[in-house]
């Protein structure tokens, strides 16, 4: 199918952890492990996602990330639902959420989408994983034929290049193995390319936080404080934070990038 032009747009990045109750070394060690980069892009996207004359077309699925706040996580799907989409979340395997290694947590993900396409007789679904969560999706896309089922892709404060604070709760958790630089897992997903070409597929960041500033190439890349100078969101506060919200939301949409930073 053919695949419909988007914006480039112009980014910037920084970030900082927010910062987690020490009960577990999981929660510690990854819930920094998210965060990426900035550039300028241009891709393209499918006819069978967001119409930016009208009203959203692809379901949502929303993905958390290691140890994800639910609470978070369905305050989002809760906002989009208003915007008028059909929107369902899910989170990662393991227990703590995540923990499990992430190709595992890609074949729930690809179970929920088979689920979804035959609850909604969507043809595709759109992407928006947080954190682990985006990893878990691109391994999806890549690896477990996600390019067939996926209309627009998104994951924002994701550490595409893995995160060195991983190495802490490597020795527990499988999840956190993946997740150090230079695993197997982050050397075979990032090999070239790191999408799929003609996927249209989005990276937003958070200047606030930590690894998730690296780029994911072939993506377009968004700093929010590109769009809102000075703003302050913490990796855990990204699914709640408004600015960053309407960004998704016009991703989605396949319109120019756009917020108020309310």
């Amino acid at each position: 199918m053919s695949r419909a032009l988007l914006r480039s747009v112009r980014h910037g990045g920084r970030d900082l952890h927010e910062g987690r109750s020490m009960s577990s070394l999981v929660r510690i060690a990854c819930s920094t492990v998210l965060t990426l980069s900035a550039a300028i892009g241009v891709l393209l996207g499918r006819p069978g996602t967001a119409n930016a004359d009208g009203p959203p077309r692809d379901p949502v699925l929303l993905i958390g990330g290691i140890a994800a706040d639910e609470g978070r996580l369905e305050s989002f799907r809760i906002w989009l639902t208003g915007q008028g989409y059909t929107a369902f979340s899910m989170v990662l395997s393991g227990n703590p959420t995540g923990t499990a290694a992430i190709p595992e947590s890609a074949q729930a993900l690809a179970g929920k989408v088979a689920e979804i396409r035959g609850q909604t007789g969507a043809a595709r679904v759109d992407l928006v994983g947080h954190s682990m969560g985006g990893l878990a999706q691109r391994y999806y896309v890549k690896f477990l034929g996600g390019f067939d089922t996926v209309g627009t892709y998104v994951d924002y404060g994701t550490p595409e290049q893995g995160d060195d604070l991983a190495s802490v709760c490597a020795l527990v958790s499988p999840g956190c193995r993946d997740l150090v630089p230079g695993s197997d897992f982050l050397t075979r997903l990032n090999a070239d390319p790191a999408v799929p070409p003609g996927l249209a597929a989005y990276h937003f960041y958070s200047e606030s936080a930590g690894a998730e500033k690296n780029s994911l190439p072939g993506a377009v890349n968004i700093g929010i404080q590109s769009f809102c100078p000075g703003r302050t969101v913490s990796h855990g506060e990204e699914p709640i934070d408004g600015a960053l919200r309407q960004l998704i939301d016009t991703a989605l949409r396949g319109v120019p990038l756009r917020t108020d930073c309310p």
